[in-house]
């Protein structure tokens, strides 16, 4: 399916897990501050009125949060699929709160906008979900069920870790049970040493550890921007983030709030505190700022002032370390 923009959307900043691999965990856990939230119904609607979605995907996903704790969800995708007619919307959760009613008003959307609206549900196991901590595994049957059995679009998206690999066709034969496919997922950063969870698939995008190539390019300055693969370029791809800000992708929201290194406050600097600011600005304002239509690509230059090495990290070397996600098929 082609789309003329993808906007991923990160509803809330707020999730009742604490997953050892999720930004929002590590910052909880060194006591950074960051913004704690929800964006609500009538900031969509501000922000998207102007906008044709027609040909448009939503992706309510996010760096921190999780969509589901969003008290308007039901409000905005309404308004976003019957209002405003998005050509698709998937949402992504963990699937672990919520009653049985809202589970049911959620399948009743998705069934009605005809496959428009998707569930993708984060469910790393069969009889065990470690890495989805604080969440409890009982619930998200029930959840699941409750959706799946009254009409609800959606696949089911394991993430691989050691831990879990053998339940996969397992999973598989509960996926073909509820005619719902199953996407093994396989994340480069679960490589990483420090990874409470470890995932020897992940070595197959790139054999180097998360700390060994961040030494590489934030100490050594030893890497190539010859071949950056960005998806802000490449499929017209945007980031909201639950602070209202637009950026070209999730990484520079995630660099952002990480606050390990200087660079995103250069671009701050640079454009102005407030030059993403959907609270002061518009999508089209933003996105065609000087910045967006020229300076990005221009500081992929090592030598450029605004240059920004996670453009590296994330989308370099051809755009190797990005996620793969291939639905699982027996044998």
């Amino acid at each position: 399916m082609n789309f003329d923009r993808v906007f991923e959307i990160e509803l809330s900043s707020l999730c009742n897990a604490k997953c050892s691999g999720c930004m929002r965990t590590m910052l909880d856990d060194k006591g950074v501050d960051y913004y704690k939230g929800n964006i609500s119904y009538n900031e969509i609607v501000k922000w998207f009125k102007p906008q044709d979605l027609s040909e448009t995907k939503i992706k309510l996903c996010g760096v921190l949060g999780d969509p589901i704790v969003n008290p308007e969800l039901e409000d905005i995708l309404d308004y976003l699929l019957y209002q405003k007619q998005v050509k698709n919307i998937e949402i992504s959760t963990n699937g672990g709160i919520r009653t049985k009613k809202f589970w049911t008003n959620m399948a009743e959307l998705s069934k009605f906008s005809k496959g428009r609206m998707e569930v993708h549900w984060a469910i790393d196991g069969v009889t065990t979900n470690d890495y989805r901590e604080n969440v409890n595994l009982e619930k998200v049957w029930q959840n699941f069920n409750t959706y799946v059995q009254n009409g609800g679009h959606c696949i089911w998206q394991y993430i691989e870790f050691d831990y879990n690999k053998n339940e996969i066709p397992l999973a598989h034969q509960i996926a073909k049970k509820h005619n719902i496919k199953l996407y093994v997922r396989q994340s480069w950063r679960n490589n990483a040493e420090r990874a409470k969870f470890k995932s020897e698939a992940s070595k197959k995008i790139d054999d180097r550890s998360y700390e060994e190539l961040e030494e590489k390019i934030f100490v050594a300055k030893d890497y190539s921007m010859e071949d950056i693969k960005c998806r802000h370029k490449i499929k017209n791809e945007y980031f909201i983030s639950a602070n209202r800000k637009l950026w070209p992708c999730c990484h520079l929201h995630d660099e952002y709030v990480a606050k390990k290194t200087n660079d995103m406050n250069k671009i701050l600097n640079y454009n102005g505190r407030d030059f993403n600011n959907l609270e002061k600005r518009s999508i089209d304002e933003i996105s065609n700022s000087v910045w967006y239509r020229e300076l990005l690509e221009k500081s992929w230059n090592k030598n450029h002032e605004l240059h920004l090495p996670r453009c590296y990290l994330a989308c370099g070397d051809g755009g190797k370390r990005a996620v793969i996600k291939k639905e699982y098929n027996e044998g």
